[in-house]
C-alpha cells in the first residue's frame, strides 16, 4: 500500500471569482498561431472562434455517458452533458451544490434533458484530496451523492489533521448506510487514487485551474455564476441539440 499522505497534489493557479480560463488559453492558442503562420491575416475574432470552436468539440468529448457511472445523475442519452469539476473544500463548490444545483436538477436533470458528471478536482490541499478519495469509495457503493450532499451541506465538519477528518468521514460513511471498513479500504486503494488523479489530470489538460469549472456541451462556465449563467447555457445547447 503507498504512503499517500506525503503526496501532495500538484501545484496550480487558484481561479478567482468568475475569470475565464478559456480566455486565457484563447490568447495562447492564438499568438502560438500568428508566431506559427505570421503571413496569414486573420483577425483575432476569427482566430478565438477556430479555437472556440475546437475546445468545444474538446469538451464535448469528455462526456463518458456510461450507463453504470455512480458519479453521474440524469439519462444516459440526455441531449445536453454538464461535465463539473469540484473541489469539496472550495467554497464557491459549496455555495454552487447548495443554491444553485437543486433547480438545475429539478429543471433539466429530471426532465432527461440534462446529465450531469462529477470530476474530482482536489486543488486545495490534502484535505480536499481525502474527500476526493472518499468520494469516489462512495461511489463504489452507489452513495456518491448522499456522501456529495453531506460533505457539501456542512464542508466545517471536514478540516483540521488528516487523521481527524478521516474518524469523520468514517463517521459520515456509517451514517450513510455504507459498509465503513470497506470505504476505508476503498479510499486508500489504487484504483481510488487513480480515478481521482485522471480527473485531475482531465481538468488541468483542458485549462482548468481552479474550482468550480463547468462545461456544458463543450462550452465553459466559470465560477459560482448566477443560476441563469447555466440555464442560457443549457437553453442554448438545447437549441443546438433541436429540442
Amino acid at each position: 500500500m503507498s504512503d499517500r499522505s506525503s503526496r501532495p497534489i500538484a501545484p496550480t493557479l487558484v481561479l478567482t471569482g468568475a475569470a475565464c480560463v478559456l480566455l486565457a488559453l484563447t490568447f495562447l492558442f492564438v499568438r502560438a498561431e500568428r508566431l506559427q503562420n505570421p503571413s496569414e491575416e486573420r483577425s483575432t475574432e476569427e482566430l478565438t472562434q477556430t479555437v472556440s470552436q475546437e475546445m468545444r468539440e474538446a469538451g464535448e468529448e469528455l462526456a463518458l455517458r456510461r450507463e453504470d457511472d455512480p458519479r453521474a445523475m440524469g439519462e444516459v442519452d440526455a441531449p445536453v452533458v454538464m461535465v463539473v469539476y469540484s473541489d469539496y473544500l472550495c467554497p464557491f463548490c459549496g455555495e454552487w451544490v447548495r443554491r444553485t444545483q437543486p433547480d438545475i436538477v429539478e429543471d433539466y436533470v429530471f426532465e432527461g434533458l440534462l446529465r450531469i458528471e462529477w470530476r474530482e478536482f482536489p486543488y486545495l490541499g490534502e484535505n480536499s484530496r481525502t474527500l476526493a478519495l472518499g468520494a469516489v469509495a462512495a461511489a463504489e457503493q452507489d452513495a456518491f451523492w448522499e456522501y456529495h450532499a453531506r460533505v457539501y451541506g456542512s464542508p466545517e465538519d471536514f478540516v483540521g489533521e488528516d487523521e481527524r477528518v478521516r474518524e469523520r468521514m468514517e463517521t459520515v460513511a456509517e451514517e450513510l448506510g455504507l459498509d465503513t471498513e470497506r470505504f476505508m479500504r476503498d479510499m486508500e486503494s489504487d484504483a481510488t487514487e487513480r480515478a481521482v488523479e485522471e480527473d485531475y489530470g482531465e481538468g488541468q489538460a483542458m485549462g482548468v485551474s481552479g474550482t468550480p469549472a463547468f462545461l456544458i456541451n463543450g462550452d465553459p462556465v466559470l465560477g459560482a455564476q448566477p443560476l441563469e449563467a447555466f440555464t442560457e447555457t443549457i437553453e442554448l445547447a438545447l437549441r443546438d441539440e433541436g429540442r
